[in-house]
């Protein structure tokens, strides 16, 4: 399977944003820390470090997901030729190619550590914190795409 396409500025936002919100388990940890501070405000003397610590945190976690990552994301775009030329990738039970203006990978399946979908993105990582976009909007059948993930990589990260 092969598909080619561009990548769109708000595509490159939301693929940082998907990276950027964490996995379940550090949702969980945060909503947990969350409202142990929330607690920790309402039964001791400590209201305001617990308040001003459930609110910060959570002012934070918002500021970063939709104002600084946007911000950032919008820049690298700019920035990098490559994000915004076409992309060719290349998918077939040993390998995913990849192919641009300004080069050409090949990698095998294990060289992908994990994947992760949403936001009309799949995001297929090198590292924890390199990863491939590739637009559900590109793939003829996105099936394919996910039971190769699922055969080759295993179950998403979410």
């Amino acid at each position: 399977m092969e598909c080619s396409y561009t990548l769109s500025e708000s595509e490159v936002v939301k693929a940082l944003q998907l990276h950027g919100r964490g996995t379940n388990k550090t949702l969980i940890v945060l909503a947990v820390l969350g409202i142990a501070l929330i607690l920790l405000g309402m039964f001791t003397k400590f209201k305001f470090i617990g308040f001003g610590g459930a609110i910060g945190g959570l002012v934070g976690y918002f500021v970063t997901m939709f104002l600084i990552t946007p911000f950032n994301a919008k820049r690298q775009f700019k920035e990098n030729r490559s994000l915004r030329g076409e992309l060719t990738i290349s998918f077939s039970d040993e390998e995913v190619g990849f192919k641009a203006e300004t080069g050409e990978s090949k990698l095998s399946w294990s060289d992908i550590h994990k994947w992760k979908l949403g936001g009309g993105m799949y995001l297929l990582y090198i590292t924890s914190n390199m990863f491939h976009m590739v637009p559900l909007r590109a793939l003829e059948n996105e099936n394919e795409l996910s039971s190769l993930l699922l055969k080759h990589v295993g179950p998403q990260k979410v």
